[in-house]
């Protein structure tokens, strides 16, 4: 059940993540298209706000121009003038100027107004009219045909002016500047353009030979980028913390799961190993009272032997068991009281002799210095000796050596387990602490376990404010190294002294 709700939890992550990476795709796409519609428009505005730029300067430069016009008019102000003089004149023109606008109105992502006007001029009719106000005698269609409207512009000029307002619009694109001659067959040709290149429209210039110009620009890709670079980052950010998050809980779900299936293991089979040195025990009882085993002395310590060597097996499940509510219970008691730790070692020695010698183990205990009296809990100090002892035999199964040194390092007390049997990998040995955790040897060994000793030795000591390291060689032997401070006052200098 809690596999197929893993495998559900996969599923849901993975298309989780896989809609929010496509809506960011499409936002990100969307958002693209919209800044590229944007760029198109505003180099329109600017390109044509630049030709109208240049087709002013040019017309203010006539002479004509300049005698029959007021100065600071525009364009189309400029054309109303000499429309209203040639009425002045009271002679009804036979040629008629035609003018109408468009105008067009855009604001760009910076918040900017762009506003424009197109012109367009139209004439028909003779020429002939006179010019009021002591003009020379020449049309009216001089002025319009004749200027300087009538001429086409250099694409040098075009492009220079044309630079400097995109480069004030902080546009960096590269274009180019194209012309092309007006006939009648282009005219129809110049609107079917390709929508989806960057291009501004045509401006025409002139009348007698008008000339169309625009500005076709290479890739912007780069640029726009440039300009949703923010919405680019967020949108990866957020894909990004999305996934991170998902293997982390993944990942907690599956360490969760492990933890379960081991602790439901650990509770099946010590149920079992509970069973077996009671009934054990009760055995060897019913037969010190039922067959007169009390009478013979051999028989009578066989017997206490085995009840004895039982209730060590069912203290050691016990053990287990507290340990087990050791680690999920984290807010661990320590009852501290002074006791000589040298002794302690001897008395945990004498209640394994048994199974020294069951094991045919050599044991060697020796100590140097003189002090060797700690403030600790003597209970789970007993519980971090066993455990040591007891790995030594475990992981030593041909003719077992152990060797046990007790140090007064003046400041702290060093514990050194030594062993001659198989020995941790290296790449294990920082994980030999961890909870549940057993170095995998394949099929050299069967070992019972649950990977619960060494991470309770190694929590007990931390809550001493000591540590401890483990030296070892495969297939050579392991060396457990445990550092003590002799009492709490002086733990804080023992973690400084640590540190440094």
């Amino acid at each position: 059940m809690l596999m197929n709700k893993l495998q559900l939890s996969r599923i849901l992550m993975i298309a989780t993540i896989i809609l929010i990476a496509g809506f960011q795709g499409y936002w990100l796409t969307r958002l693209y298209k919209d800044e590229k519609q944007g760029l198109k428009k505003e180099v329109d505005v600017l390109f044509r706000e630049s030709m109208y730029k240049l087709q002013m300067q040019r017309f203010k430069g006539d002479t004509i121009f300049n005698k029959l016009m007021p100065d600071n008019l525009f364009f189309i102000d400029a054309v109303n003038v000499l429309k209203q003089r040639a009425a002045q004149a009271g002679d009804k023109p036979r040629m008629t100027i035609s003018l109408s606008t468009s105008a067009s109105f855009s604001r760009d992502s910076a918040g900017k107004k762009h506003d424009s006007t197109r012109i367009f001029i139209g004439s028909t009719g003779e020429r002939g009219t006179v010019m009021p106000d002591g003009a020379p005698p020449t049309e009216f269609s001089r002025v319009i045909f004749k200027s300087s409207l009538g001429d086409s512009l250099s694409l040098q000029n075009i492009d220079s002016s044309y630079n400097k307002e995109l480069a004030k619009a902080k546009i960096k694109v590269p274009y180019q500047i194209t012309s092309v001659k007006i006939t009648r067959q282009q005219r129809t040709r110049l609107d079917s353009v390709d929508k989806n290149s960057l291009h501004t429209n045509y401006v025409t210039i002139g009348l007698n030979q008008p000339m169309a110009y625009r500005a076709e620009f290479g890739n912007a890709f780069n640029y726009i980028v440039g300009k949703i670079t923010y919405p680019i980052l967020i949108s990866f950010l957020l894909i990004a913390l999305t996934t991170a998050s998902f293997i982390f809980l993944y990942r907690n779900l599956l360490a969760q799961q492990r933890l379960t299936n081991i602790k439901n293991d650990f509770i099946s089979n010590i149920t079992h190993e509970l069973k077996t040195p009671i009934a054990t025990v009760n055995v060897a009882i019913e037969a010190l009272k039922n067959f007169n085993a009390i009478d013979n002395p051999e028989r009578t310590k066989e017997y206490l032997d085995i009840s004895s060597s039982e209730l060590q097996r069912l203290s050691l499940l016990v053990d287990k068991v507290l340990k087990l509510s050791l680690f999920e219970n984290k807010d661990l008691e320590l009852k501290k009281e002074s006791f000589d730790f040298k002794q302690l070692i001897e008395e945990v020695m004498q209640t394994m002799q048994l199974q020294f010698h069951k094991a045919k183990a050599v044991v060697h205990f020796r100590t140097e210095g003189s002090n060797f009296i700690i403030k600790a809990d003597r209970l789970h100090l007993t519980s971090v000796i066993y455990n040591l002892l007891d790995n030594a035999l475990k992981y030593s199964p041909v003719s077992p050596k152990i060797e046990v040194v007790l140090k007064d390092r003046e400041k702290f007390l060093q514990l050194l387990v030594t062993d001659n049997g198989i020995g941790i990998p290296e790449e294990y040995q920082e994980k030999v602490f961890d909870k549940f955790f057993r170095v995998p040897h394949g099929d050299k060994h069967n070992i019972k376990g649950y990977g619960l000793g060494l991470s309770y030795v190694a929590h007990i000591i931390k809550k001493h404010h000591g540590y401890i390291d483990v030296d070892s060689e495969e297939n050579k032997g392991s060396t457990f190294v445990i550092n003590l401070p002799f009492k709490e006052s002086a733990a804080m200098d023992f973690d400084k002294q640590r540190n440094s």
